[in-house]
């Protein structure tokens, strides 16, 4: 049998990655070389401060791991939870120091888990092959990606008929988003249900050059959608409930126009007429009476 040195092997596996961790306070006191091995570690306390604000991190920072040690294992479940929601991609090591049923639920939703009291070599190895398995996942879906680049050379119609099965679909799903907008369906799980939906349309969007450059207005919009806050929504930001119906209705019409019935309107005038209605639907979100033609976003 080969005897692997882990404390190496993480090492070759970190150096690119970066880890986010959230402990107690006694991690990274006994457990820094495992930390530093990664190429950038963000160190978070376990507090309702920084439990809040996980959405906000993931969105403004690179994260390939979370790296959690607490035994408040609601907050545990929570952040297992966020991390799921905003990336399946990234590597969840969970270290517990019970057995009970909200273990058993991070059990299920964590990549790998550490029982505590353990050695160091224990969370190397745990981490490594952790890595080690998302690193191959990524290999795969590189692969199936490429495949799918050949697209960019067999023409537009090949593409359309490629993806008019999965954009016929998407309408539909739509169809429905617009619906529950519009009956006051308005909560941050249900604004992550549709980014979940419009990130989808762009990766369609991404496999064909000639609306490659559409996906980066999607994903955007996705993400102000993730970490918007109905925490203290006004009256006078009402309104821009209204323009997300109207984004989702035209977004469901433009591809199906363009997938489905083939009418090829220029896909530049559609990405700038969706550029500026979510510029206004996250100015009246954010009770701004200013449009301006940039923000952040774009």
């Amino acid at each position: 049998m080969i005897n692997y040195n882990y404390k190496n092997f993480i090492s070759l596996l970190a150096k690119t990655r970066h880890l986010l961790v959230y402990d107690d306070g006694k991690l990274l006191k006994n457990h820094k070389d495992i930390l530093e091995a990664f190429e950038l570690y963000r160190y978070n306390n376990v507090n309702d401060a920084a439990i809040s604000h996980i959405s906000n991190i993931l969105i403004s920072v690179k994260v390939d791991m979370v790296l959690i040690y607490s035994n408040d294992y609601e907050k545990v479940l929570y952040l297992c939870n966020e991390i799921l929601k905003y990336d399946k991609n990234i590597v969840i090591t969970v270290i517990l120091e019970e057995h009970n049923e909200t273990c058993l639920k991070i059990a299920n939703l964590a990549d790998t888990l550490v029982y505590a009291p353990f050695e160091t070599e224990t969370l190397n190895k745990k981490i490594s092959i952790a890595l080690s398995a998302k690193l191959m996942l990524y290999g795969m879906m590189h692969t199936i990606n490429t495949h799918k680049k050949f697209l960019n050379d067999t023409g537009i119609d090949a593409y359309l008929d490629a993806y008019q099965g999965d954009i016929t679909i998407l309408i539909e799903i739509l169809s429905a988003l617009s619906e529950r907008v519009k009956s006051g369906e308005l909560s941050h799980e249900f604004f992550c249900e549709i980014a979940s939906e419009l990130e989808k349309i762009g990766k369609i969007f991404a496999y064909h050059h000639y609306t490659a450059h559409m996906t980066t207005v999607f994903d955007e919009m996705a993400a102000f959608l993730r970490i918007y806050s109905f925490d203290d929504v006004e009256i006078e930001a009402l309104e821009g409930f209204d323009y997300l119906v109207e984004i989702l209705q035209d977004i469901r019409c433009y591809i199906d126009n363009f997938f489905v019935k083939r009418i090829f309107s220029d896909v530049y005038v559609f990405e700038h007429s969706l550029q500026d209605s979510i510029i206004f639907m996250i100015n009246r979100l954010n009770n701004r009476e200013d449009t301006k033609s940039e923000l952040e976003f774009f």
